[in-house]
């Protein structure tokens, strides 16, 4: 029979054997882990690509710089006599500032880890809500912009065909009938 000495100088060779398929199998499973890692970005690549084309400043510091892009363009409507936006970006303004308060508040709630976590997840979704309501001011400014270039250009339109129809006419008085029936003189 077989000592206990010749069995383990047996069973030696088969430990070698096995402590060789694990480093094959933990190397395996690396790689089945890297693999799956992989797979998980490539497919989340054009979700956050999309979301950062949708939602071009994440950040509260970018909303603050959109949201003062946004007042410097109201203001310059209010000079040229254009409806006031004002009260909107001041109330972008007040909500960027509640957002700011509530993160330097979240100093203080680092004791329950569900607030802190979740803080970050709470502070981007109203970042993105409240972008989304700048980009409709904007477009809301946009078209102030583009309806006072219309009015401006019509006038001129107007004013020129006024203009070359009285030189048209040879003369400096365009004589026109009122629904009274009175006869007007322009000069």
């Amino acid at each position: 029979m077989n000592t206990p000495t010749e069995m383990l100088q047996s069973l030696q060779p088969t430990s070698v054997l096995l402590s060789q398929l694990d480093d094959t199998q933990r190397a395996g499973a690396a790689l089945t882990v890297a693999y799956y890692a992989l797979a998980v970005l490539v497919m989340l690549a054009p979700v956050i690509v999309l979301f950062r084309l949708r939602y071009p400043c994440l950040t509260l510091s970018g909303l603050r710089k959109f949201v003062d892009m946004l007042d410097d363009i109201a203001q310059q409507l209010i000079e040229r006599g254009e409806t006031n936006f004002t009260d909107e970006v001041d109330r972008l303004q007040r909500q960027i500032d509640d957002i700011e308060h509530g993160q330097n508040t979240m100093i203080f709630h680092w004791s329950s880890v569900h607030e802190y976590l979740c803080s970050p997840v709470i502070t981007l979704w109203k970042t993105t809500k409240y972008y989304d309501k700048a980009r409709v001011l904007h477009v809301s400014l946009l078209n102030a912009i583009a309806d006072q270039r219309r009015a401006f250009e019509d006038f001129l339109d107007n004013y020129r065909r006024n203009f070359e129809g009285n030189r048209r006419r040879g003369t400096g008085i365009d004589a026109d009938m009122t629904p009274m029936g009175r006869t007007t003189a322009r000069l």
